[in-house]
């Protein structure tokens, strides 16, 4: 085993899911990164992976260190109780990153249950189980009975959520354990456990190199990159919160010119409309007014018709005289019926119309003048006829 080394190591995984750096585990990612760098383990068994936020820091390690190491992640990626329930994207985010960063490192991902993937180990085969599942006492006591013949001697275990600020039975079942078998804890991000049950030669090593004194600065370190990473994300917000603000100035703004202009139209369109009923109530004016005149003209009309009816029969023994005053009056009617077709012209009618009446008017008053003469001829004829 070599000297222990605290690193500055780059998640690779962190560029294809950012959630990883914000994750409970992303506290004990540098330590377990130099850990495996120390141990040198032949593999390791992760029991829970989901995004995989610790299994992509063993992978990194693996990667970085040229280890001989085989990673085994087992998972259903369905969710459970705690984590809740998700569909195919978190497996096939799991299955990009391993493709994508890690495809040159023996990574096994295997979908099945913790007690369904039991057979495919042999016991004392495995050098770390990392145990990161349901968090209830109930679940982790039996992941870790039933996983630990699986673990070499001199193995180690690491638990997650042993200091949970959500009290799950974890804490309590590390209590327990802690009771009866060697370990080093950390508690901050939730907690890591790690323990020895059989057997502490690892745990003799680490402290032969001061373990205890770097899991401090393993924290100070863990807490301050979880400030930065805050300070970052609120410098962000604050960013984003600008920007939106600005986005939202624009905005106003622009709707601020749309109420201009579409008071504008509106001021425009209202006065249209004002226009337009003044313009209704002049055509309407007008339309009465030409109601009037066609009443007054029709009433003329009749009066013409009542004179020349009785001047017709003034002037029934003037067959060529009544021709004439029929094809007046048949004219008369057709320029009547021409009139009421063209309401737009009847101004110009009724003046023709007056026109027409008044030529009328002259030539029966000539006619009454040659009849009148006719009959002064009649009576002077009759004077010289001799009396019989």
């Amino acid at each position: 085993m070599n000297k222990w080394k605290i690193s500055e190591p780059v998640f690779e995984a962190d560029y294809k899911n950012e959630k990883l750096r914000i994750a409970p585990w992303e506290g004990h990612r540098i330590f377990a990164y130099d850990f495996l760098k120390f141990f040198k383990p032949n593999n390791i068994v992760e029991l829970g992976t989901h995004y995989g936020c610790s299994f992509f820091a063993f992978c990194q390690s693996v990667k970085d260190f040229k280890l001989d190491t085989d990673l085994y992640a087992i998972d259903t990626w369905r969710g459970d109780e705690q984590a809740g329930l998700y569909g195919e994207e978190v497996f096939n985010t799991v299955k990009d990153i391993v493709n994508d960063c890690f495809s040159d490192i023996r990574v096994n991902l295997i979908r099945k249950t913790f007690d369904e993937a039991l057979d495919l180990f042999e016991d004392n085969s495995i050098d770390m189980i990392h145990i990161d599942g349901l968090h209830t006492y109930e679940a982790v006591s039996h992941d870790f009975l039933t996983w630990l013949p699986k673990l070499k001697e001199n193995g180690v275990i690491l638990f997650h959520d042993v200091f949970s600020p959500a009290g799950y039975g974890s804490n309590r079942y590390w209590k327990e354990l802690k009771e009866q078998f060697s370990y080093l804890e950390f508690r901050h991000s939730w907690g890591l456990g790690l323990l020895f049950p059989k057997g502490d030669h690892l745990l003799k090593k680490m402290m032969e190199i001061n373990i205890e004194d770097k899991i401090s600065l393993y924290q100070y370190k863990a807490l301050y990159e979880f400030e930065q990473i805050k300070t970052e994300d609120l410098s962000n917000m604050v960013l984003q919160r600008d920007i939106a603000i600005k986005s939202n100035e624009e905005m106003i703004i622009e709707r601020d010119q749309s109420l201009k202009d579409a008071r504008n139209l509106i001021k425009s369109k209202t006065d249209a409309f004002e226009a337009a009923e003044i313009m209704i109530k002049e055509r309407d004016m007008a339309l009465v007014n030409s109601e009037y005149m066609i009443k007054e003209r029709d009433e003329a009309l009749s009066k013409a018709e009542n004179m020349i009816k009785d001047r017709d029969e003034a002037l029934a023994s003037a067959e060529s005289m009544i021709i004439e005053r029929d094809e007046l009056i048949k004219n008369m009617e057709n320029m009547i019926g021409i009139k009421d077709n063209e309401l737009r012209n009847i101004q110009e009618e009724v003046n023709d119309l007056k026109d027409q009446f008044n030529e009328l008017t002259l030539k029966c008053e000539e006619n009454e003048r040659i009849i009148e003469s006719y009959k002064s001829k009649k009576i002077i004829v009759n004077l010289k006829r001799p009396y019989k």
